[in-house]
């Protein structure tokens, strides 16, 4: 039987996967949480790069995590307000030590993690496009130009490109 303490910690590990997704934007989130965000984000590193660390795995498995004690805090909202996305960052960084999951990986790794967490934000809303929902098309482009303006250099970008390519030829038909 499980100790408390160990009890708790997954208890405040799960919680994480609870959280709202899009709690901003819910008519394109549409109540997609973290646990399925990041089952989705765990598939295209895995894709897009099969030889992806265990480390890295874990790293993008629990990137999230923290929101269900800090919340969820946009994107749009961390670039328009630095001052508040640092403080922000510096509580993750610290509530991820609490959580114990707090894993050192290369930069090579922590790119592609972000690329794959942002590339299923795109495919998320690519998703919405294709069922009529034109309201998800200004975070489909913001992904996209995201990506591109900070990784198109990155010679892990290639893939995330590629796929990049074929939504916009296909979302160009829709």
């Amino acid at each position: 039987m499980p100790s408390s303490a160990l009890a708790d910690l997954l208890t405040t590990r799960l919680l994480g996967g609870q959280v709202t997704r899009y709690h901003t934007r819910p008519e394109v989130g549409e109540n997609q949480s973290v646990a399925e965000h990041t089952w989705r984000a765990l598939v295209i590193l895995n894709t897009l790069w099969p030889e992806a660390s265990k480390q890295a795995m874990l790293y993008l498995l629990y990137h999230d995590v923290t929101e269900a004690e800090l919340g969820d805090l946009p994107a749009t909202t961390k670039w328009k307000y630095q001052f508040l996305a640092e403080e922000y960052r510096r509580a993750e960084a610290e509530h991820t030590k609490t959580l114990k999951i707090d894993y050192e990986i290369t930069e090579r790794e922590k790119s592609i993690c972000k690329m794959a967490d942002m590339l299923e934000l795109v495919l998320h809303c690519y998703g919405k496009l294709q069922k009529g929902n034109t309201l998800a098309k200004p975070i489909f482009e913001n992904g996209i130009q995201f990506l591109r303006s900070n990784f198109s250099e990155n010679p892990c970008f290639p893939p995330v490109e590629k796929v990049i390519s074929e939504l916009e030829r296909n979302e160009r038909e829709l």
